[in-house]
């Protein structure tokens, strides 16, 4: 255990620019958007004169109205997170296995007191735990410093934050949902990033291609011969990375619950085999469902030839 979280930090170390800097980048951003929005709003062409006369209409809408807009936007900030830790794990995963054979080093490495399985191991926690839960810092950081700076205008210009943001909007609460969900993608991901390890530990040059080329000519010749056959174009290897994609319990698009109660969703809401409304229980019916009963068998098999080839790799 000590020797696969010291592993676990050296791939910190070693990525802590795209683990951390990054996630900070992304919240400097919209903490210099939201300051552009106060200096700037009296600018902008619209019915309000003034941010003043914005707050006193804020404060005269129904608690519950302000409650669930302040919930839904603390969950919106957390797409853009999550669409760059998504790259994040992407890229680094490609290179996990790649670069120590790119840099000569695999052989040092493999000297040292620490089997493969171990190396493989503290990469998949790495890209796991490690990179979501620093983003999901960052991200929780961010919303408490934006809440904080618009809560010193609105007591500036005379309205009470406590009523108007603070006390409602249930940040915990959206909080723990995004956390569930960078939780839940990691296991729901693992066909990909097993395909992705697989891929590091092998491609002699250009991982990217190797990972890219294969399933785009497979689900192309797919396409074309079921097309030959029934002059039809059925599902075939695309439509079942879009279903697998669609499904995923990330929160990432928006949905229209019912008539009146419109928010963001976890997948994209285009299919009907789960319920895209952001719940524990709507991620758990994702994590115990058979596709991700397929998915880890997949994963599994794509992890045991990453290792079978790490296991062999020399130095080139």
């Amino acid at each position: 255990m000590n020797r696969l979280l010291a592993l676990v930090k050296r791939e910190f170390w070693e990525n802590k620019g795209a683990f951390r800097t990054t996630p900070l980048v992304i919240g400097g951003i919209f903490l210099a958007a939201m300051l552009m929005f106060l200096i700037t709003f009296n600018h902008f062409d619209n019915e309000f004169q003034s941010l003043k006369e914005l707050l006193r209409f804020i404060a005269q809408q129904d608690v519950d109205l302000r409650a669930k807009i302040l919930y839904q936007v603390n969950l919106s900030m957390s797409v853009i997170f999550s669409m760059v830790l998504a790259f994040v794990v992407f890229f680094y995963l490609l290179g996990a296995l790649y670069d120590d054979r790119k840099d000569r080093s695999i052989l040092f490495w493999k000297s040292l007191p620490a089997s493969d399985t171990l190396t493989i191991a503290s990469k998949l926690l790495a890209a796991m735990v490690v990179a979501p839960v620093i983003f999901w810092v960052i991200y929780v950081i961010t919303h408490i410093v934006i809440m904080l700076l618009f809560s010193s205008v609105v007591m500036i210009l005379g309205e009470n934050p406590w009523t108007l943001l603070l006390s409602i909007g249930s940040p915990f609460k959206a909080w723990g949902l995004v956390l569930a969900s960078y939780f839940a993608q990691s296991i729901w991901a693992l066909p990909l990033y097993g395909w992705l390890m697989l891929v590091s530990a092998f491609a002699p040059r250009i991982p990217l291609l190797f990972a890219v080329l294969p399933p785009l000519v497979l689900g192309v010749l797919e396409l074309w011969i079921d097309f030959l056959q029934t002059f039809t174009l059925n599902d075939n290897l695309f439509g079942l990375f879009g279903h697998w994609f669609a499904n995923s319990p990330l929160i990432m698009s928006a949905d229209s619950y019912s008539n009146d109660e419109f928010g963001v969703a976890m997948g994209i809401p285009i299919t009907s085999d789960f319920d895209h409304q952001i719940t524990v229980g709507n991620m758990i019916d994702r994590l115990f469902s058979i596709d991700m009963l397929i998915g880890l068998a997949i994963a599994l098999v794509f992890l045991t030839a990453a290792l079978w080839f790490r296991r062999r790799a020399t130095e080139r």
